[in-house]
């Protein structure tokens, strides 16, 4: 029995400091581990088995979110198949500026699975959340997004159905047999 392996660039935006780089952390060793800012992009990879047969690579890459970083983006988003837009659900800043990455990105990949996700839900369930999922969805609606998670890197909760979802949906896109 062969077995299919695959390679999905997927990126991850949002502001600096909502997590994303905490949430690939999370996914690739299984910890919750505290990061600080990323400079330009982080690269990072991490296997999913998809079915006995087919697995897929994926190819991480971590955009920082300080505005000085932001003209690397257009030519790190050419070629992604899917695209994490991120914000922290305890920092409504950072839900308003989504409206600007969303652009970025999706003009630079315009076929790649857009995924939304709202970081720190271990916080929001302390009473710190500042940006409600009716305003999420109503993002989500707007923008045609199919899929939105709410995740905590800090609990684990999401975070590997997040990239198990968009490789799924990359598969149907790209009508890639499973068999």
């Amino acid at each position: 029995m062969s077995v299919q392996k695959l390679l999905f660039k997927v990126i991850v935006v949002g502001d600096g400091g909502v997590g994303k780089s905490t949430m690939i952390q999370r996914l690739t060793t299984g910890h919750f581990i505290p990061q600080k800012i990323t400079i330009g992009t982080d690269l990072a990879t991490f296997d999913i088995d998809i079915s006995p047969r087919v697995i897929v690579k994926l190819q991480i890459w971590d955009f920082a979110g300080e505005k000085r970083f932001r003209f690397f983006l257009p030519n790190y988003s050419r070629g992604a198949l899917g695209i994490l837009l991120c914000y922290d659900m305890t920092r409504f800043v950072s839900f308003e500026n989504l409206e600007e990455w969303y652009e970025v990105v999706t003009k630079n990949a315009p076929e790649a699975i857009v995924t939304l996700i709202g970081g720190k839900l271990d916080l929001a369930s302390e009473g710190k959340r500042v940006v409600n999922t009716e305003d999420a969805e109503e993002f989500q609606k707007l923008h045609d997004i199919p899929y939105f998670f709410e995740t905590s890197s800090k609990s684990g909760e999401n975070n590997k159905s997040i990239f198990e979802t968009i490789c799924r949906a990359i598969i149907d896109m790209k009508n890639i047999p499973l068999q």
